[in-house]
């Protein structure tokens, strides 16, 4: 009896397919050459301090502080500590653990495996901190890990989308979110804190996306939402949003809800009232206040300056924006899409109120990587429509097309050349001048676009 064929909708609503897109992703992003640290330099180093010290603090690091690495370092009672977020040196434990362990117990076969079996123990000997070079030697650790974690969000959006669209529109949504974004060209390239953020934050969606909430639910929502803000401050408009709505739709479940977030918000506060005498370390303490800059100016720059506007590294989002009016005019918005929403609007307003609204260093739109599921979440409407009835919708199906494979170009360059990267430096830092994110002539997209050799 024949093996009947697996269609292309009964594969889109497969597991296996679910598998094979979380791979295909990690293999791309792993094989992108573009890495570098900036902000991520300390987190390996930290997280080895945990596992082999029992401490977050890089004093055993000192003969490798230079002027250049101040900016990610602070110092506390005596002791110097990586300034960012303890949610992303935590979340790269459970690898950086069983990757020591694994070559532990291989290490009698590991000889003979030729250059493999060499680079492994050769980074089991580094990440012991021997004194070696230490610092830009874990930049490929970094890329595994935060592919990892981008991938993994990648497959529960792929989940969370399946429950509201066909799965078919449900992947190609996917898909342009981990190839047409920063979620590629920024947060799979090293241990950001957008990595992890972005498997929090998509793990929250999952969970909120459901008729209603229960304890069995409440619970894992309040872990996910606590965790994303202990790996970047930002999340915490996710959990100002999604607590209210809790306490307005669901004041049963708030125990389990908050029993949840305490899972993460006391070692959280317990780890910085130790280090520095207060719940909160002084990155989560930084002041934003529309008024002390240009709030307006830096509003329209993270949308559509040629080189921070998040619809010009990605202009397929627009269609975003259509799906949201589209579902708002149609009266169809569930309550949980109105705080997805919300979350986005608010945070595009508080990434502009920034004393470095440019976002530093960084390709295109870093800033608004932090939402791209809450915004993507609404692409997957428009999506749904095109490939329904495309014939009907040539316009945009045109524009969708168009917008998608410019994306991917822009984003897949700035992954695997340093061309884009460069703009941020040449020919003037944009620390230095950040009205140069409003210069078209000199876009930081258009380095994507290789150019003739000057003779």
């Amino acid at each position: 009896m024949p093996t009947p064929s697996l269609s292309p909708r009964s594969f889109a609503s497969s597991t296996l397919a679910l598998w094979l897109m979380g791979l295909a992703l990690f293999g791309i992003y792993t094989v992108s050459e573009a890495r570098l640290q900036t902000d991520s330099l300390w987190s390996i180093p930290s997280a080895a301090s945990i596992l082999h010290e029992g401490n977050t603090d890089l004093d055993e690091f000192r003969h490798f502080f230079f002027p250049g690495t101040a900016y990610a370092r602070n110092e506390a009672g005596g002791h110097t500590y990586y300034v960012y977020p303890p949610g992303v040196m935590v979340s790269a434990l459970p690898f950086l653990a069983a990757a020591e362990g694994l070559i532990t117990l291989m290490e009698p076969v590991l000889p003979r495996l030729g250059t493999f079996g060499a680079e492994a123990l050769a980074w089991r000997t580094l990440f012991r901190h021997t004194g070696r070079e230490y610092l830009g030697t874990f930049a490929r650790t970094e890329q595994l890990i935060a592919s990892f974690y981008v991938c993994a969000a990648a497959v529960v959006l792929l989940v969370t989308l399946r429950r509201r669209v066909s799965p078919g529109a449900a992947l190609v949504t996917v898909l342009l979110f981990g190839l047409g974004t920063t979620a590629f060209s920024t947060a799979s390239r090293v241990l950001w804190q957008h990595g992890p953020g972005l498997f929090a934050i998509a793990c929250v969606m999952l969970l909120l996306a459901r008729p209603e909430q229960t304890a069995r639910t409440a619970f894992p929502l309040g872990f996910w939402v606590a965790a994303a803000y202990a790996c970047r401050p930002t999340h915490s408009l996710s959990v100002l949003v999604v607590t209210g709505f809790m306490a307005l739709r669901y004041r049963r479940q708030l125990p389990a809800y908050f029993a949840g977030a305490a899972l993460v918000a006391i070692p959280f506060c317990a780890y910085h009232l130790s280090v520095y005498g207060s719940p909160f370390s002084p990155y989560y303490r930084h002041t934003v206040d529309p008024f002390a800059g240009p709030f307006f100016m830096a509003l329209a720059a993270n949308l559509v300056s040629p080189s921070r506007g998040l619809f010009a590294f990605s202009p397929f989002l627009v269609l975003a924006v259509v799906g949201f009016v589209q579902k708002w005019r149609g009266r169809s918005l569930e309550p949980y899409e109105v705080v997805f929403a919300l979350i986005a609007v608010l945070h595009w307003a508080v990434i502009s109120s920034f004393f470095i609204w440019w976002a530093g260093h960084s390709i295109g739109p870093r800033f608004f990587t932090d939402v791209l599921p809450y915004v993507v979440y609404f692409l997957a409407f428009p999506v749904q429509s095109v490939l329904e009835a495309p014939s009907r919708h040539r316009v945009l199906t045109g524009v969708l097309a168009v917008t998608a494979v410019f994306s991917v170009f822009v984003h897949w360059r700035a992954s695997n050349a340093y061309d884009v990267h460069n703009w941020n430096s040449v020919p003037v830092n944009v620390d230095a001048d950040p009205s140069r994110v409003w210069d078209w002539k000199d876009a930081q997209f258009l380095r994507a676009f290789p150019k003739e050799p000057t003779p």
